[in-house]
């Protein structure tokens, strides 16, 4: 009995060893992967991971095919939880969420419970350009109109871009901005806008206009108050620039720790504890997969911008923001999650 026992445990010992052994082309082999997206379906973050989960699965080894799932709402905080604590951890699952919610427990946001430093950073299509807007027929037009004027900014979440950047400006241009919160998501903020309920959004992503909201460019149904990232976007050479705003050191260390989000754009990520060799096999396949010339012509067709970024930058970035002074920290966070 005591030799089956031990036969037993051997025997079981080695079929999990050899299951680790696996190389990624034998693990991959046809495998479903399951890519768990935190936003409603036909919005941007949904738009870039079907775009890439289309053409991913021939650069992995064992060319692997991928199912799309959506987890709108809350924010996007359900979505990030279940992807780092629910989720398979063997490389056969990942997934991608409204950008800021990584760096929540930086903020002392305690719904979002993970570790951003120990997630598996696989690549982002893009570095994002958000938009502050207003509806056209507002009497705004720029900056200074605002400062004299409150608008109402519509937002899906207290702690998301939407809400931070326009506090941010704010706080950097002396702008009268409100936050409007209780909408479920992006695409509900635009029936709003278009229904006169709130006059503004500070989230709109350059990409997404231009892609998905292209009548309002041509019908000049927004004015863009400012744009918010790291850089400039290079379409937008003379649009008022967040950075410009920020006058002391500190604002502009404010500021770059809160755009933080918007560099590393739409983020794909797996669970901690996946394999080595499997995250680096969906890292290498998200390179190749962002230089696929099928990937770039449909891209093109859909005007989606793509900027990557790889996933040993996105964890450096990560792993920057964090070690951001405290003192700076505590600023921002009143931004992020004002009293």
């Amino acid at each position: 009995m005591r030799w089956n026992v031990a036969a037993a445990l051997s025997a079981g010992s080695w079929s999990s060893f050899s299951a680790a052994a696996d190389s990624p082309a034998d693990f991959y082999a046809g495998r479903r992967i399951e890519v768990l997206v935190g936003s409603e379906t036909g919005d941007g973050y949904d738009t870039y991971a079907r775009l890439l989960t289309r053409h991913l699965g021939r650069h992995i080894p064992g060319e692997p095919t991928f199912v799309v799932k959506n987890l709108p709402g809350g924010g996007g905080r359900p979505a990030v939880n279940h992807i780092y604590s629910i989720m398979a951890k063997d490389g056969s699952a990942f997934g991608a969420s409204l950008r800021n919610i990584p760096f929540d427990p930086l903020f002392g946001v305690e719904a979002v419970r993970i570790d951003a430093t120990k997630i598996g950073w696989i690549g982002s299509l893009n570095s994002e350009v958000s938009l502050c807007v207003v509806w056209h027929d507002k009497g705004v037009r720029t900056i200074e109109d605002a400062r004299e004027k409150q608008l109402l900014m519509g937002s899906n979440g207290p702690s998301i871009s939407d809400s931070v950047h326009a506090r941010l400006l704010n706080r950097l241009a002396g702008t009268k901005l409100k936050v409007v919160l209780g909408y479920p998501s992006s695409n509900a903020v635009h029936v709003a806008l278009e229904r006169g309920e709130v006059e503004g959004r500070c989230g709109l992503t350059y990409d997404s206009l231009i892609s998905r909201y292209a009548h309002w460019v041509r019908e000049k149904k927004v004015v863009i108050l400012a744009q918010f990232a790291a850089a400039r976007h290079p379409d937008l050479p003379d649009m008022p620039f967040i950075l410009d705003f920020a006058k002391s050191t500190q604002d502009k260390q404010i500021a770059e720790l809160l755009l933080g989000p918007n560099e590393m754009g739409r983020p794909y990520f797996a669970p901690p504890g996946v394999p080595a060799d499997r995250l680096q096999a969906l890292r290498r396949g998200f390179d190749a997969a962002a230089r696929d010339k099928d990937l770039l012509a449909e891209a093109a067709k859909q005007n989606l911008g793509i900027r990557p970024m790889a996933g040993e930058a996105i964890e450096d970035l990560v792993k920057r923001v964090y070690a951001t002074p405290k003192s700076v920290v505590d600023i921002a966070r009143k931004i992020v999650e004002p009293d």
